[in-house]
């Protein structure tokens, strides 16, 4: 039973007044912010979202036809009145009985210096359950979505409102109904990167928000129940219980570590320093604050009214001086780079370097880092300008950053597993997709096809690729978007894969859907190579069609640690012998693994007299090193190589005996992260 509090009512409410005065100032600093770092259409889409979601007109973006469509925002005629763009129409005339919003809150880098020209909107749109259910709840979730498709397609804005039973949250709980899973793995991380970067809209205010620092969770479960009922009638509440910020279980920081390895393919320079606090409270067997609390303590003292505290910055002060203590030099260089990049943002150079005499937030803070980082000013000058480095050196930088986080994230794991042995799991049936995803990432043999560290290096290439082997080395080119024409991008810095065989090549742009069905991959001028450009572009889609892109929470739970081929399986003869050659010489291999890593194995049988003693060979090599369980897996992709269609035949028929003289006992293995 809870002990009856000394403390008078109303010495509470003083409290809990004059935290949102502070609170009410923040959030408005912060929204100006916003509003000027925004993009013209990031604005728009800003502007406007509470309105849409308080009507449902056909005048309106997201209208549903159905007239029993659920809208309505609670205190809307407040936010109409704080809004810098007020929005106005005939339909702000209508008035919404029982609306369905109780809170429209901002989860993320909007309002702070992490907000970049790539930034989304995260909006969390809070309901009861008694107000949205079965069919009402589908009719909503179809506003949510016309609305984030407006944002694209009108504003290439992109917009996510994620709908948040409130009876759930407040249990500790959250549910996801997309791709997006970090809330079902760690509810608890989510709700502290809730209330540290939140930016309240309208609704109901988060009670958590204006709750005096420092005071017990049972005291504010005892004053949710009075200031922000989950049930009621009549007068809505003016706090709304998103739930309170306790300390993750350990489970939750190992999913945490795991999803933010996985998603690090987005953004790594986010990733990295995402992950970091986690790693820190694991270290410190979680006695250190939680950075939620330290914003909220960081407002109440913040004596500016024009400067905001940015939860951005707090987080990359609190890192960097962990990192400084814990991690080498070149790893606290790297995590250093990861801040300024994130805040620069992608294809900076195409907009002016951020004056550090300025008085605007990024740079106020790029000032403050390089003077306490002691960089010069040309290492500033050379991040800004990283949609300018050199394929080879955005490569260099992207795999040691995933190195970092892939280290970070075993740190974490080998903790908690030692720890807290009965508690951790990290195959599980929830994590096991994200695990497998990792792998599929991170390889590790001579078979994996490398996939390239992130998104971001993706996209910075062209359509432009090359062919071309020079000394026994196959090499991919890019041509930079420079517009340099002729072979002078023929530079090393221009190289963006190397490998020993063309079939692995051609495996590396199809896994990393660098090539489509459109797409031509010329070969360059090589003497050396012995396989044409036509048959480079068979084979790259005969690949394409036989390994599409991989959906990694549809892998089969079955067999997804399985190390031997799961799916088609690619055999070419000869792909790059003589073209006269009519006896097997080599065969490439491509296949994929449970976890859907993509692999290529080779083998040279031109030393062996028969071609019995060949396919005998070949045959071996798929049962033991691919792990091949059935003849019927194998696809020929023969190229203009037809005089090898009998040598394929010959090869299912040694693989069928092989595998039933060993009784398909091919062994499996667990991967164990």
């Amino acid at each position: 039973m809870r002990e009856p509090s000394t403390e008078k009512p109303e010495a509470l409410n003083s409290l809990i007044s004059a935290t949102l005065q502070f609170q009410t100032r923040n959030n408005r600093a912060r929204t100006r912010d916003l509003r000027a770092l925004a993009t013209p259409g990031f604005k728009q889409v800003f502007d406007l979202t509470p309105a849409l979601l308080h009507y449902n007109h056909p005048s309106l973006p997201g209208y549903q036809a159905d007239p029993s469509t659920p809208h309505g925002l609670l205190f809307y005629d407040q936010w109409l009145e704080r809004a810098e763009t007020a929005a106005s129409g005939p339909w702000t005339r209508t008035v919404v009985s029982d609306p369905v919003v109780e809170c429209l809150v901002l989860i993320g880098s909007s309002g702070s210096v992490g907000h970049t020209a790539q930034s989304d909107l995260d909006y969390w749109v809070c309901y009861r359950p008694s107000r949205l259910n079965g069919r009402s709840l589908a009719l909503f979730r179809e506003k949510l979505l016309a609305l984030s498709q407006w944002a694209m397609d009108e504003h290439e804005t992109e917009a996510n409102f994620y709908p948040i039973d409130l009876s759930v949250l407040a249990q500790g709980r959250l549910e996801t109904h997309n791709e997006e899973r970090d809330g079902e793995v760690a509810p608890m991380l989510l709700v502290e990167e809730l209330y540290r970067t939140i930016l309240y809209v309208a609704g109901r205010i988060p009670l958590w928000c204006v709750w005096p620092t420092g005071r017990p969770e049972k005291e504010y479960r005892a004053a949710a129940v009075k200031l922000a009922p989950l049930d009621w009638t009549g007068q809505p509440p003016f706090y709304v219980d998103l739930g309170f910020p306790s300390k993750p279980r350990p489970q939750e920081y190992l999913a945490s570590a795991m999803w933010l390895t996985c998603k690090s393919e987005d953004n790594p320079f986010k990733g990295l320093l995402k992950i970091m606090p986690i790693l820190e409270a694991v270290e410190t067997n979680f006695a250190s604050p939680l950075l939620c609390d330290i914003v909220k303590e960081k407002i109440l003292l913040n004596t500016d009214p024009d400067i905001p505290v940015d939860p951005y910055i707090i987080t990359v002060d609190r890192v960097i001086d962990f990192v400084s203590r814990k991690l080498s030099r070149q790893q606290l260089n790297l995590v250093e780079e990861a801040a300024v990049l994130k805040v620069l943002g992608r294809a900076q150079s195409s907009r002016p370097l951020p004056d550090l005499n300025g008085n605007d937030p990024k740079s106020r803070v790029l000032a403050k880092w390089i003077r306490e980082w002691h960089w010069p000013e040309e290492k500033l000058i050379h991040l800004y300008n990283y949609d300018r480095w050199s394929n080879r050196e955005q490569l260099n930088q992207g795999q040691e950053l995933l190195k970092l986080l892939f280290s970070c994230y075993m740190i974490i794991a080998n903790t908690l597993m030692t720890h807290f042995p009965g508690q951790v799991d990290a195959q599980n049936e929830v994590l096991a997709p994200m695990a497998a995803r990792m792998l599929g990432r991170l390889g590790g043999t001579e078979a994996t096809v490398e996939l390239l560290p992130s998104h971001i290096i993706r996209q910075n290439l062209s359509s432009e690729m090359y062919f071309r082997k020079d000394h026994e080395i196959w090499s991919v080119f890019h041509r930079p978007q420079d517009g340099r024409k002729g072979g002078d991008f023929l530079l090393d810095k221009n190289i963006i894969y190397q490998t020993s065989r063309a079939a692995k090549a051609c495996a590396w742009l199809v896994s990393n859907q660098l090539y489509g069905p459109s797409q031509k991959v010329p070969l360059l001028e090589s003497p050396e190579a012995r396989v044409t450009e036509t048959q480079l572009t068979e084979y790259l889609a005969g690949l394409a069609e036989l390994f599409p892109p991989i959906k990694f929470h549809t892998l089969n739970p079955q067999t997804i640690w399985q190390t031997h081929a799961q799916g088609p399986v690619s055999v070419t003869f000869n792909f790059e012998e003589p073209e006269t050659e009519r006896l097997i010489r080599t065969m490439d291999v491509i296949y994929r693994t449970g976890w859907g890593e993509m692999r290529h194995q080779f083998r040279d049988v031109s030393a062996l007299k028969t071609e019995a003693d060949k396919i005998f060979e070949l045959s071996q090599l798929l049962s033991e090193a691919c792990g091949v369980m059935s003849a019927d897996s194998l696809v020929f992709l023969p190229g203009d190589q037809p005089q090898m269609s009998r040598a394929f035949t010959n090869l299912l028929a040694a693989l069928n005996i092989l595998l039933r003289g060993a009784g398909q006992s091919v062994s499996k293995s667990l991967i164990d992260l």
